[in-house]
């Protein structure tokens, strides 16, 4: 095996701090996540964020509603996980915008309003979207 330092092609979104492998055949860039993280979005510091394929959001609406972009130009099988932390979506909720894409196949962006909601959403296809994987709401 060789290992190569490479720089990340701006066309290959990596979830906040997960550890990543890619690889390319000089052509194309793939990846495949070798283990995931999280990310702490707190809504005194963040009140919007874009999501990318594998992220796991923890959300902090303590002080203030949170707005998430789902990826632009998701792949079959992409997920996205968004957590409320703090048990306070019922007071501020969190809009997860769909980004032209549809979620359950339908047009509207999403509204997670319950305390202690936990959310994975997978993509499917470009006429069902984003579906949930789970949903404890």
């Amino acid at each position: 095996f060789r290992y190569v330092a490479i720089t990340t092609p701006s066309s290959v979104a990596i979830p906040n701090k997960a550890v990543m492998l890619l690889k390319s055949d000089g052509t194309n860039t793939s990846k495949a996540i070798t283990q995931k993280s999280y990310f702490t979005v707190t809504s005194s510091a963040i009140t919007a964020l874009t999501a990318v394929a594998g992220d796991q959001l923890l959300v902090d609406t303590t002080q203030t509603t949170v707005t998430i972009t789902l990826p632009a130009s998701p792949a079959i099988g992409d997920e996205v996980v968004i957590i409320d932390a703090r048990g306070t979506f019922a007071s501020n909720n969190v809009t997860v915008e769909r980004n032209s894409q549809p979620i359950n196949s339908g047009t509207n962006n999403l509204a997670l309003s319950t305390n202690g909601q936990a959310i994975t959403l997978v993509y499917i296809d470009s006429t069902r979207g984003w579906a949930y994987k789970t949903n404890t709401a």
